[in-house]
């Protein structure tokens, strides 16, 4: 019985994610299908990708709340970029990469060298990003992209495979072996469980922690590129959910808000189950208010859950002493 209790614990998200998709397989209409599944990838990607950034300053026991609206802004720029000012599509993904990795870092900026929660600041810069994106677009939306850029959301790979998916699993491979095959990533893990015994063994935690959320930056840059790609076109709230459903995912996947644990697979898993609630409940004629009401909920069973394990391992931990 313990061992089919272990097995449950460690393999959650995956056993989760295996009813959701059998759920609505039974009761929802042409859900489980193979264009519908890879449509599940496609509408996600981006959203992976900007999850495993976040989940890296998570497990480091930071915050980022201002994830929408930097999606936000890099999408206004490279709408400018491209509608506007016409350079050329490298160059114009370069300067996006940039500027993911230079908002990524006033983040860190804030929380770490002026000393203010991460929660706080990001909530800070979450509002100060929203204001700089809607005035440098003046609330427009840009269209008529170049065919180049818009087949690295829309494109596919030997017509089967969508690009985007492709750059979304080889985001996922990178995480994992920063997380998991570097110093960085035993770093972070360190200074999540315990930063000042960190800090004493020599790490200088506070290099670590900008260097976190410039990474995070970067992986927030590129979901910025796939997001626009794929809709095909710019805005300031392009992505205005995703901060809900980054935060959400993180939690869900296992990361405690103290940090210190949690990996990027069961973190993307959790993506995964977020969209396919969505995709089912609106292939089930459900609106998005429903799938609203689900998201709060599913968050709020998270958030349970966690402090369902926190007491667990306390219990425990009191056992043995």
């Amino acid at each position: 019985m313990k061992g089919a209790i272990r097995v449950v614990e460690r393999f959650y998200i995956l056993i989760l994610l295996i009813v959701c998709i059998a759920f609505f397989a039974i009761f929802a209409d042409r859900f489980f299908t193979w264009n519908n599944l890879v449509n599940i990838l496609v509408q996600n990607s981006y959203l992976i990708i900007a999850t495993i950034g976040i989940s890296m300053i998570m497990i480091s026991s930071g915050a980022d709340l201002s994830v929408s609206f930097q999606i936000g802004i890099v999408s206004i720029v490279l709408g400018k970029l491209l509608t506007k000012a016409n350079v050329p599509v490298v160059l114009a993904i370069l300067i996006a990469l940039a500027l993911g990795a230079l908002l990524g870092s006033i983040n860190g900026f804030c929380a770490i060298k002026l000393k203010v929660h991460p929660m706080v600041a990001t909530m800070a810069t979450m509002t100060i990003y929203q204001g700089i994106a809607y005035v440098w677009s003046n609330s427009e939306t840009y269209f008529n992209f170049p065919e180049a850029f818009k087949k690295i959301g829309q494109g596919k790979l030997f017509g089967a495979i969508p690009i985007c998916v492709i750059l979304m699993v080889i985001a996922v491979i990178i995480g994992w072996f920063l997380m998991n095959k570097t110093y960085f990533g035993r770093f972070i893990y360190s200074i999540g469980g315990n930063e000042e015994a960190t800090r004493l063994a020599g790490v200088n935690t506070k290099k670590i922690r900008m260097l976190i959320f410039l990474v995070a930056g970067l992986f927030v840059g590129v979901s910025a590129i796939v997001l626009t790609s794929r809709t095909g076109s710019a805005s300031a709230g392009i992505a205005s959910d995703a901060m809900f459903s980054c935060f959400t995912a993180c939690i869900l996947g296992g990361i405690s808000f103290s940090g210190g644990g949690g990996n990027v697979l069961s973190v993307i898993l959790s993506v995964l189950i977020i969209g396919v609630l969505s995709n089912g409940i609106q292939m089930m004629g459900g609106s998005i208010y429903v799938q609203y009401i689900v998201k709060g909920v599913l968050l709020v069973a998270a958030i349970a859950y966690d402090n369902f394990q926190k007491d667990l391992r306390l219990k425990e931990s009191a056992k043995t002493s």
